[in-house]
């Protein structure tokens, strides 16, 4: 288990306490992600990347991952079918819209859904990090 995966646990057992979960989104911002997109180049020029989703219960996630291995493992046989990039999450949280569902850890055995209420809850969380520091 990783510490992610502890403080995740440790969240869900409290029933979501929001000392917990703040726990969980501040380890969030601090990892670096491993985010899986298209192997080909973007369409778009000014795009670098064009990330991957997963669609679950009829939703549509975007996805990263704490560790390559975990990446590796929800690949599967489809791993050389795409690629990865390594974000901060501060700046994966910070590049995405807050109309979209996250998924963290998809298929492992501490994983986290971020609803959008939940990525506008992050998105302000980084904005206030931002504000204070300059």
């Amino acid at each position: 288990m990783t510490e992610l995966d502890y403080l995740i646990a440790a969240a869900f057992a409290s029933e979501g306490k929001q000392e917990d979960v703040n726990k969980v989104y501040l380890a969030l911002l601090r990892l670096r992600l491993v985010v899986p997109v298209k192997k080909e180049p973007p369409q778009d020029e000014e795009e670098p990347f064009t990330p991957l989703f997963a669609k679950v219960d009829e939703k549509y996630f975007l996805l990263a991952f704490d560790t390559v291995e975990r990446l590796s493992h929800w690949a599967g046989d489809h791993l050389g079918d795409i690629s990865y990039v390594e974000l901060l999450g501060r700046d994966f949280i910070a590049g995405m819209s807050d109309q979209v569902y996250f998924c963290l850890n998809l298929g492992a055995d501490y994983y986290k859904e971020f609803s959008p209420e939940e990525v506008k809850r992050l998105k302000m969380i980084v904005a206030r990090i931002d504000q204070i520091k300059s």
